[in-house]
C-alpha cells in the first residue's frame, strides 16, 4: 500500500454554474464538495476522519474487500487493498471546459506490482444545472484480457440541518417491480454473505434507522436504477441514477455517522470462502485486448 501513498502534488479543481459549485481532487479523482450557489447547503460529506476519512473515492480495479486481500489471475497471488489503489493516485488533468473536466491515469511499474495489465483510466465530471455526471473510461492497453471493476462511493451528508436526526430522513427507490427490494449484507471481513434480507418500504420509502448499517452495506442486484435521499418532509434532495447492475448503501456500522453513501458498482467483494482466479469472481468485468469500457452515473441535487 505504501506504493501508492507516496507525497506527491494534489490540487483541487473548480466547476461552476448558476446551480451548483463542484470541487475536484486530483487525488484519486475524488469529488470533495457540491453547494448550492444560493442557500450555501453543502450536500458531500466533510470527510471527517473520525467517522470516514474520504468523500467520494473511485473503486478501481477492484470494488469491496477481497479474501484474505488477494486474488490470483493465472496461477500467480497479487495482493490488493479494499477498494483498489487509484483513490489514493494522482491523476493528471487533460481536459477542461466551463461544464466538464477530464482527469487520466495510466498503469505503470509500481501498479504492475499489484495489478499486472496495461491499462488507461478516464473520469469525467461534467456538470449541466442541478445534475453532477461522472464519468469512467477504461481501456485495454494490454496484449491479455483484462478483469476489473470499478464503482462510485459519494458519501452526502445526512442529516443536512442542525437539529435533525439521520433517522428523520428516508431513502427512495424506482422499483422494476412491485414489493420490497431485496438486499445482501457483508462479514466482519467485508466479504459478502449468502443470507437476503428485505428492506421494508412504506409507500415506496424507507426511513433510515440507527441499526440500519449495523450489518455494514446494503448490497442491491439488479433492482432499480434510481436511489433518492429524502429529508424529514419526504422530498429528496439526492437522486441517484445509474445504469449498473449493482448498488449499496452504507454508512460506518456502529458510528450513527452524519452521511450516507449511495454507490453504483460495476463489480463487488468476493464470496465468503472465495478462493478461484480473477476471472471467476461475481460480477467481475472483462476487456479483449484494444477494447474500451465505458459507464456513468448522475448526481441531482436540490
Amino acid at each position: 500500500m505504501g506504493l501508492f501513498k507516496r507525497k506527491q502534488v494534489s490540487r483541487f479543481y473548480l466547476l461552476r454554474n448558476d446551480d451548483l459549485v463542484v470541487y475536484i481532487n486530483n487525488q484519486g479523482a475524488e469529488l470533495m464538495s457540491v453547494k448550492n450557489t444560493v442557500n450555501k447547503t453543502e450536500y458531500i460529506w466533510s470527510g471527517d476522519p473520525d467517522y470516514w476519512g474520504r468523500r467520494s473515492p473511485v473503486l478501481f480495479p477492484i470494488v469491496g474487500e477481497l479474501n484474505g486481500q488477494v486474488y490470483r489471475y493465472k496461477g500467480h497471488e497479487y495482493r490488493m487493498p479494499r477498494h483498489g489503489f487509484v483513490r489514493d493516485m494522482i491523476f493528471s488533468k487533460s481536459a477542461e471546459t466551463d461544464d466538464q473536466i477530464w482527469f487520466v491515469l495510466d498503469s505503470n511499474e509500481e501498479t504492475k506490482k499489484s495489478y499486472p495489465f496495461d491499462f488507461h483510466l478516464a473520469i469525467r465530471y461534467r456538470l449541466r444545472g442541478r445534475i453532477l455526471e461522472v464519468k469512467w473510461i477504461v481501456a485495454n492497453k494490454d496484449s491479455e484480457t483484462m478483469y476489473f471493476s470499478i464503482g462510485g462511493h459519494p458519501a452526502f451528508r445526512c442529516p443536512l440541518e442542525k437539529g435533525q436526526s439521520q433517522t428523520d430522513y428516508y431513502l427512495g427507490f424506482d422499483m422494476e417491480s412491485r414489493g420490497n427490494p431485496k438486499y445482501h449484507s457483508i462479514s466482519r471481513r467485508g466479504l459478502y454473505e449468502p443470507q437476503e434480507y428485505e428492506l421494508p418500504l412504506e409507500q415506496g420509502l424507507y426511513r433510515l434507522e440507527r441499526g440500519t448499517f449495523k450489518k455494514d452495506t446494503l448490497i442491491f442486484e439488479k433492482q432499480t436504477t434510481r436511489v433518492y435521499l429524502m429529508r424529514p418532509d419526504k422530498r429528496p434532495y439526492v437522486t441517484v441514477t445509474f445504469a449498473a447492475p449493482l448498488f449499496g448503501i452504507w454508512s460506518p456500522p456502529g458510528k450513527q455517522a452524519p452521511f450516507v453513501c449511495i454507490e453504483p458498482w460495476y463489480g463487488r467483494c468476493d464470496r465468503e470462502g472465495f478462493s478461484g482466479e480473477i476471472h471467476e469472481k461475481d460480477w467481475i468485468q472483462s476487456l479483449a485486448p484494444g477494447e474500451v469500457f465505458e459507464a456513468a452515473y448522475f448526481m441531482e441535487f436540490s
